[in-house]
């Protein structure tokens, strides 16, 4: 970005803010090019800039880019409450994962209270500004030069002692999400030609396992003796990718895993060879834990009998990228294939199951009723993918109120019209956007990489939605349910401008044949529920899908669906 671009971008940020109130989350504005405007050949945002980003820029020297790169990086734009996955790790925080002595320098230099920091959106981007800022200005760097930031982002990383990893951090994770642009609900930073000032990493080749995994290996491991795997635990890193395996091969670290997936599933790492014991897991087994299975290795350390493998993300996350999920599915599939480890929720489970003291991981979004069936799948079977060990699971179909609407299985404003009779005293299911709000055993959501997490449009369901362009694009969102039978179906979305006037629900029974659809207008009556029809489901896994197949140039929302049961299908 050109010191002309970042000028008449934080002119017309301080503009718009100047007749807002000074409270935080002052709303965010919309940035265009100019028709006048020189040529130049770096990118342009156009949209609405997402809150707290909008208000970093007017206050402070750094680029959006390098912002906005950081906090998908860090978290993927998702407010994250951390808790310690490795002995001595710092809890990280909001949108930008600070942590640390760098949450109380940011909360400082940025004149905010540390707690509000923690836990408010606007506060945590401003904070991490200031300290960027504060660092650029101590390296001497020219801040109008994108690239100039790279040793500054290179120092956010919190990588020590691994020069590789600090490295594939600048190049690999951040830079290379301004070199691919950013999309978000309503905004889209263009894509950008950038060569950050960091050297290039090394790049070393395979060795053993998982042939397409990069071997990074780690001095953390010792002999499994007599003993051989008989478990995959499923750990989340509560960082970022390359923070999480630089620290895994470190040897001051006394921690390891055997593989580590990157946030999308595009990369996995590999530390310790698989007939080794890497050291994830600081527990002994309790079959307690474990609904009574394999209760014969009672009292014996995890670590002998188990691989690990670590996900960038945190287990306080509401959602998990479903390429992130694929590649994990795939390298278990391996690793079970390797070892004769049963495929099923009581030898594929979570660190917080088996350590549940002091871990939750991989936390209650985890898909363990999707995760199971595809690993399944990339083995050619279908053998034991029900349920899911809970690895922190909250399970249950209550909602909660937030932005506005009403939560609850049977709560919310029935809106539009209900057309019909529900079977009193039968169950009703809500799929919320959240699948920490779901239960996996019978509801959950799926959805691709493209879509986004949300919550920049007030009256949504329970924490959120998510959110894709429309275009013609055959990518839906599925709402999962088991059941069967009459349902009135319901949907849940938060209307706005710059929704479609035509978004199509479909539904499908198990054996993928439809039972109805309906096409609505998101552009209106949102924060409340919406009567789709009256379907008749079969029994199996049914799905209600909510298409993007629509004219380009809008967001669709998938908020929530309420399945009620009914005596009112033909």
């Amino acid at each position: 970005m050109t010191s002309y671009t970042k000028r008449f971008l934080a002119l017309s940020i301080a503009f718009a803010l100047s007749g807002c109130s000074q409270q935080l989350g002052a709303p965010s504005v919309v940035i265009a090019p100019d028709g006048d405007a020189p040529d130049h050949d770096e990118p342009f945002v156009e949209g609405t800039i997402p809150s707290g980003f909008a208000e970093a820029v007017a206050q402070e020297t750094v680029p959006l880019e390098i912002l906005l790169a950081i906090s998908k990086a860090e978290t993927n734009f998702q407010m994250v409450t951390g808790e310690s996955e490795f002995e001595g790790q710092a809890v990280a925080y909001g949108l930008m994962g600070l942590r640390g002595e760098n949450i109380e320098l940011a909360a400082e230099l940025s004149g905010q209270d540390v707690e509000l920091v923690k836990t408010d959106r606007t506060a945590n981007v401003l904070a991490a500004a200031a300290l960027l800022a504060e660092w650029a200005f101590e390296a001497g760097i020219d801040q109008d030069d994108v690239n100039a930031w790279a040793p500054v982002v290179a120092r956010y990383s919190g990588i020590v002692d691994d020069d590789d990893a600090l490295a594939e951090y600048v190049h690999y994770e951040v830079y290379e999400a301004i070199q691919e642009g950013v999309a978000l609900e309503g905004f889209d930073l263009k894509s950008e030609d950038v060569s950050p000032d960091y050297p290039l990493p090394s790049r070393h080749g395979n060795r053993t396992g998982d042939s397409s995994a990069i071997w990074s290996p780690s001095p953390n491991h010792s002999s499994r003796g007599s003993a051989s795997p008989e478990f995959v635990i499923i750990h989340t890193c509560e960082g970022s990718y390359s923070g999480c395996w630089s620290w895994l091969r470190n040897s001051s670290a006394g921690v390891s895993a055997h593989y580590v997936v990157n946030s999308t599933g595009s990369e996995v790492r590999h530390l310790v060879d698989e007939d080794r014991k890497a050291w994830h897991i600081s527990a002994d087994y309790s079959c307690s834990r474990n609904s009574s299975q394999e209760c014969q290795l009672n009292g014996v350390a995890m670590n002998s009998y188990s691989i690990g493998i670590e996900h960038a993300g945190y287990g306080s996350q509401t959602s998990w990228n479903s390429g992130l999920i694929s590649r994990s599915a795939e390298l278990t599939c391996g690793i079970t294939q390797r070892h004769g480890i049963p495929r099923d929720q009581y030898h594929i489970v979570g660190h917080g199951q088996l350590q549940p003291w002091n871990r939750s991981d991989p936390g209650a979004a985890w898909p363990w009723t999707s995760y199971l069936s595809q690993v399944n799948a990339a083995c050619g079977s279908n053998g034991g993918s029900s349920g899911g060990s809970s690895g922190g699971s909250s399970g249950g179909s209550s909602g909660g109120s937030s932005g506005g609407s009403s939560g609850g299985s049977s709560g919310g404003s029935s809106g539009g019209t209900s057309g019909g009779t529900s079977t009193p005293g039968a169950t009703q299911i809500v799929i919320d956007s959240n699948n920490s709000a779901n239960n996996p055993a019978t509801h959950f959501i799926e959805v691709s990489g493209d879509w986004w997490s949300s919550a920049n449009v007030s009256g949504y369901y329970n924490t959120g939605y998510w959110v894709a362009a429309t275009g013609s694009i055959s990518d839906p969102a599925r709402f999962k349910f088991q059941g069967s039978g009459c349902y009135q179906v319901e949907a849940w979305w938060t209307s706005g401008s710059d929704r479609p006037s035509s978004a199509t629900y479909i539904g499908w029974n198990s054996d993928d044949s439809e039972v109805g659809r309906q096409t609505v207008s998101q552009k209106v009556n949102g924060g409340q529920w919406n009567t789709l029809g009256h379907w008749e489901f079969g029994s199996g896994w049914n799905t209600v899908a909510l298409s993007r197949w629509t004219a380009a140039g809008t967001y669709v929302v998938a908020d929530a669906v309420r399945l009620t049961p009914s005596t009112q299908c033909n």
